[in-house]
């Protein structure tokens, strides 16, 4: 059997059909994606016995911060499947001053990208972020990872995803702050989250 990692995980759930039913469907924006690898661990990990394929050592740790659960492998991770060509991301035309570029760019700073976080003309160029496989992450996906999964879990991944797509990411980051508060002890938009 195939150990399943971190990057197996996040081009699986960019695999998987979401709220259109397509398979490969989008998913917009790092801070969604972000939040959808920690429910994925929080609530179908041990209910779909994924943890008979991904070993939770393999999964990415997660730590409250700036905007709730945070794990910086994540979007390491995502920027190495970006790198090898896996993953294809692109930018609305929006300019976008929001929590989302404020998230992307504390992981920048906390990766030694950017030093100065407060660069307002850096943030205004964020537009809101799409991810996509390629054709070569695609086939990676259908010729190692997605044979490891039974029909019940590809299932539940499936309901998944449409359910963390179809909302506004207002909505899912409200239900993430609610039910997991332990993770918001650091958050510096949890007030504005919840009301």
């Amino acid at each position: 059997m195939t150990k399943i990692t971190c990057k197996d995980l996040l081009l699986l759930l960019l695999y998987v059909p979401g709220h259109t039913g397509n398979i490969c469907e989008p998913i917009h924006g790092r801070t969604r994606l972000m939040k959808m690898v920690f429910l994925f661990e929080k609530e179908l990990y041990h209910k779909f016995k994924y943890n008979q394929i991904i070993e939770e050592s393999n999964l990415p740790f997660f730590k409250p911060h700036n905007f709730g659960p945070f794990s910086k492998e994540v979007f390491d991770n995502l920027e190495f499947l970006i790198n090898l060509g896996f993953v294809e991301n692109s930018k609305s035309n929006q300019d976008a001053l929001d929590d989302e570029a404020q998230e992307y760019y504390w992981w920048r700073n906390d990766a030694g990208i950017f030093e100065d976080l407060h660069d307002e003309s850096l943030i205004e160029q964020y537009g809101e972020e799409s991810f996509t496989l390629t054709p070569l992450g695609r086939r990676f996906v259908e010729n190692k990872i997605i044979i490891e999964f039974s029909e019940d879990q590809l299932n539940a991944l499936n309901l998944f995803k449409s359910n963390c797509t179809k909302v506004e990411l207002s909505i899912l980051l409200k239900y993430v702050y609610k039910k997991y508060d332990k993770y918001t002890s650091h958050s510096k938009i949890k007030e504005k989250v919840l009301f």
